[in-house]
């Protein structure tokens, strides 16, 4: 029962923390003199939008995702001249390496602007080309995160995501190859669709464990009123009953030789 309650407000405050409104003129907090910062950078364009993803993400313009790179610079001056300091960068999206050129000069002007010691960049499977890795690793990324989802072709279709970024196998194949690239490989899953059995989800887990990456994080499936509709229509309504009993076979099946970091995320290494 407290499970339950804790569920159900755990997604209420996701879906009010993703539900963007336009605002007024922006506003800074005043900057904290001698206290550093983590600094989020937001990417919002995709090749193709999955449905159950209720971040704020639109269709891939590379007119005006360019534009929008070369204004994310001009934001992270501002910061500058306002006081801030960054130790730490986070980009995420949206797909923040759909334009490779453009995320490492802004990762370079943010690093030419604030002493940041560690870059931590999202990115999807079908960006593990040999070209982007060495952009991102000259760039100064230290943790990689790929968006994996599942491995289960069955579930990829249903998607939308097997034609573009590629069956589980050539996924998993890849992501041994590259291991070691950077000072941590995360691999980003999702747990509980609707057409996910335990079976599945065991199969996923054994060969996550084969890839060898440093970090997992595994979330459960969370939908917002604004992807309810088309998960529902596409991926089946969320049984929201056998989330617990999933998240016990992730845990039993990760720990070891990962461990806890967080409640979603396992790491083989320490913080």
């Amino acid at each position: 029962m407290i499970d339950t309650i804790i569920g159900r407000v755990a997604r209420k405050q996701f879906a009010r923390a993703v539900n963007f409104r336009g605002g007024g003129s922006p506003a800074l907090p005043p900057a904290r003199a001698g206290t550093p910062c983590l600094l989020y950078i937001h990417v919002p364009f995709c090749e193709k939008l999955c449905p159950y993803c209720s971040f704020n993400r639109v269709i891939f313009d590379r007119d005006l995702c360019r534009e929008y790179f070369g204004a994310l610079r001009k934001e992270l001056s501002l910061y500058r001249e306002r006081g801030f300091s960054f130790e730490g960068l986070y980009a995420g999206g949206g797909t923040p390496t759909v334009m490779i050129d453009e995320l490492s000069a802004t990762l370079g002007h943010a690093k030419s602007l604030y002493p940041i010691r560690e870059i931590s960049v999202e990115t999807n499977p079908n960006h593990l080309t040999d070209g982007h890795l060495e952009v991102l690793k000259k760039a100064g990324v230290n943790r990689l995160s790929v968006g994996i989802q599942s491995f289960d072709d069955t579930l990829l279709k249903a998607m939308d995501r097997y034609e573009k970024y590629g069956c589980g196998a050539s996924i998993a194949a890849r992501l041994k190859e590259i291991g070691g690239m950077f000072d941590t490989l995360n691999a980003d899953m999702i747990f509980n669709f609707a057409g996910q059995s335990a079976e599945s989800l065991k199969a996923d887990i054994d060969r996550l464990l084969e890839t060898g990456v440093d970090q997992v994080t595994y979330y459960p499936l969370m939908v917002s009123s604004k992807t309810r509709e088309l998960v529902q229509r596409t991926l089946g309504p969320v049984p929201e009953d056998r989330e617990r009993e999933f998240y016990r076979v992730i845990t039993e099946r990760l720990v070891p030789p990962y461990r806890f970091s967080s409640a979603w995320c396992f790491s083989r290494k320490e913080a």
